[in-house]
Parts: C-alpha cells; structure tokens; sequence
C-alpha cells in the first residue's frame, strides 16, 4: 500500500522555497492569460460593434454572419491551442 503524506512528514521549509521558485513563471502565466483574455474579449465585442460596416457579401451570405458562425469559434479554438503550447513549453 503507497504511503500518504501526513501533514507531520511534509517538509515545510521545501515548500516555501519550492513556492518561491516557482513565482516568476505564476506571474508569467497571469500575463499570458491576461493577453489571451484581452484578445477572446476583442474577437467577442469587436465584430459585433462593426457588424454594420461589414455589410458585404461573402459566398452569398453577409459577412458578418461568417464572422459569428466561422470566425469567432475557430479563433477560440486557437487561442486554447496557443495557450496550451505555451505552457507546454519548447519542444526539446
């Protein structure tokens, strides 16, 4: 049977220095999701306030149609697969 860690094994003093290393790459991965949250709300809002202005055609349907059906999800869908390669670091 695998031996759980009690609270009285847990070396504390590791802890916080583990914590301590680990603070530059927490602040870089707030950032990052910061950015990638700026730019979801950008893909959101942005279309839909120039819908009027993207009053052509395309492939017989209005443009801003293919923005909301098309565009919106397939770039959600990239900015999970760029946050997902970020974070999974260089390729070695």
């Amino acid at each position: 049977m695998a031996h759980k860690p009690t609270p009285q094994s847990f070396d504390a003093g590791r802890d916080i220095a583990a914590a301590s290393d680990r603070a530059p790459l927490w602040g870089r991965n707030v950032r990052l999701i910061l950015v990638l949250l700026v730019l979801w709300a950008a893909l959101t809002f942005l279309p839909v306030y120039f819908a009027r202005d993207l009053l052509f055609s395309f492939l017989g349907w209005p443009f801003a149609y293919w923005m909301a059906a098309y565009g919106a999800p397939l770039a959600y869908l990239l900015i999970i697969v760029a946050y997902a390669r970020i974070m999974n670091g260089p390729e070695d």
